[in-house]
């Protein structure tokens, strides 16, 4: 996937917008980003609608460049896969590509703030796995409220993962790392953070850099019980 350099991408429209959902969830593709919920009467989403079939879902919260997910998408084509960024330059750019591409076409893509878009958009039991792969850490004290994975979202997420389902973490920032594992041991019906392989899963573009420089990376996942 060509990394995400050169002028600012414009906003998907027509046949190049079939990656992004903001039209229907937000009214506009125009619209999302921080502090913005999904209108009332488009949630819950139809995935079966949306992706003409039925199969297991993944999601992936912060897909910057997007290299992870589309690599997931084709590792798992029996899977469809969505994919939410809060920032918009990164949304449109992937899309972009995609559309470019012709695909992968079990891939969809929401620009918006992941506390407010999941909660709203997926069922109980709805999502198969999560991934949170090197999420911002924040690290001003006034800044802390915006870590993505606290008590109240680990909450979440578990509720939306169906049993036997996985949470996988992979982080740099190895104190952002032990507190969300802190937070999802927090949910009972979360099992104990077990670590997994670097080929386990895609890599992402910032785990391709950390590779490179030997940076520590933090990989576990979480189970969810029955």
């Amino acid at each position: 996937m060509p990394r995400l350099r050169g002028p600012a991408p414009n906003l998907p429209q027509g046949d190049a917008a079939w990656p992004i959902l903001n039209e229907g969830l937000f009214g506009d593709q125009a619209r999302g980003g921080h502090d913005r919920a999904p209108r009332p009467d488009a949630v819950p989403v139809d995935w079966r609608a949306v992706f003409g079939r039925e199969a297991p879902r993944t999601l992936e919260i912060g897909f910057n460049r997007g290299r992870f997910l589309r690599d997931l998408a084709a590792r798992w084509p029996d899977h469809d896969h969505v994919g939410i960024e809060v920032r918009r330059s990164y949304a449109w750019r992937v899309a972009e590509l995609m559309a470019r591409d012709g695909g992968p076409r079990n891939v969809r893509l929401v620009w918006a703030d992941a506390k407010l878009v999941v909660p709203a958009t997926f069922g109980p039991d709805g999502l198969a796995h999560v991934f949170v792969n090197f999420p911002d850490p924040w690290w001003k004290r006034r800044h802390e409220k915006r870590r993505l994975v606290d008590l109240d979202f680990a909450r979440t997420l578990a509720d939306r993962v169906a049993p036997g389902g996985r949470i996988w973490i992979k982080s740099d920032v190895l104190a952002i790392a032990d507190e969300i594992a802190e937070a999802l041991a927090a949910v009972p019906s979360l099992g104990p953070p077990v670590p997994f392989d670097v080929g386990d899963l895609p890599l992402t573009h910032r785990e391709r850099a950390c590779l490179v420089t030997g940076l520590p990376i933090s990989r576990y996942a979480v189970t969810r019980g029955a």
